[in-house]
């Protein structure tokens, strides 16, 4: 893991999503459509926050999670710059397998992003799903994304000062 936090204590992740804004738009649609009209959310991977802010600003309840302590801190600076630091319970640096900073059925809804890209193991795949229904209510809503191994070549091609 300690490769993971080095490579995003380095990388623009705000930024990623700026450079390339299909994929947040596509992932929004669904997230808005699927989601209940309130609730407290978890954003668990959240890097420093993009979809958390915007649950926030539309009047959703927060926790956020990440791996890398620099994005957790950059997640609360632009909670705070947007005003939006009042709708998150907390923010925690947090291992998407092992969610213990969060309580059994905690969660109206809950999201995972990020985290499935980096683990490549299928046992860690599975604990992070799985810690991920253990935090959300029965009933809640869950997303989970990922990315194929081809989109890493490729993005690796079109970037290759973020490998």
């Amino acid at each position: 893991m300690d490769k993971i936090i080095n490579y995003y204590s380095r990388f623009d992740e705000w930024g990623r999503l700026e450079r390339e804004p299909i994929e947040f738009q596509v992932n929004w649609h669904f997230i808005k459509k699927h989601l209940p009209p309130s609730g407290h959310i978890l954003d668990n991977g959240a890097g420093p926050g993009r979809y958390a802010l915007k649950l926030a600003e539309s009047g959703y309840e927060l926790t956020l999670t990440d791996l890398t302590p620099q994005l957790v801190e950059k997640a609360k600076e632009k909670a705070l710059e947007r005003q939006v630091y009042d709708a998150f319970h907390d923010f925690h640096v947090a291992d998407a397998r092992n969610l213990q900073c969060c309580f059994d059925e905690q969660f109206h809804a809950a999201l995972m992003l990020g985290p499935m890209y980096h683990l490549q193991k299928k046992q860690d795949r599975i604990q992070a799903v799985r810690e991920l229904y253990r935090v959300t209510k029965p009933g809640g809503t869950v997303f989970i994304s990922f990315m194929p191994r081809v989109q890493h070549v490729i993005s690796s091609l079109k970037h290759p000062r973020s490998v």
